[in-house]
């Protein structure tokens, strides 16, 4: 039963790359647009962002019922493996299945960090010292 747990979260979570991809491209081209002053396009690349990233809050509901479809150590066991802190310990496991969900997630959590910092960026740019990252100093 664990098996099918894990394939179905590589599963998700190989959707859930291809999907942070498309908003970390998207994102990059609202970076361009802002740049040149172009409303129209800044904002239609903000709602495409918005829709992927509502396709990705689905995703993560999916993920998160397979991780509570179980008992507690099951539930632990499966975070672990989405949770992954290092390459070396997704490379580490002896379990091609395991090693293949904590790429993946790791693959994730990266593009996400790339999100995050054009993010920040955009978000000071527009609003200088009004923005959430410079009152939050994030």
């Amino acid at each position: 039963m664990v098996e099918e747990y894990v394939s179905r979260l590589t599963t998700l979570m190989k959707k859930k790359y291809e999907k942070m991809v498309e908003i970390d491209t998207i994102t990059k081209d609202i970076e361009q647009a802002m740049k040149r002053n172009d409303k129209v396009s800044t904002d239609m690349f903000m709602k495409m962002r918005l829709e992927v990233m509502t396709a990705v809050d689905g995703i993560d509901g999916e993920i998160y019922e397979i991780l509570h479809g179980g008992d507690e150590k099951q539930y632990h066991y499966l975070r672990s493996l989405i949770n992954v802190k290092t390459q070396k310990q997704a490379v580490d496991t002896e379990f091609e299945d395991e090693k293949i969900l904590m790429l993946v997630s790791l693959r994730v959590r990266n593009v996400l960090k790339s999100i995050i910092e054009k993010d920040k960026v955009m978000n000071k740019r527009l609003l200088g010292k009004e923005s959430f990252y410079a009152k939050n100093d994030i």
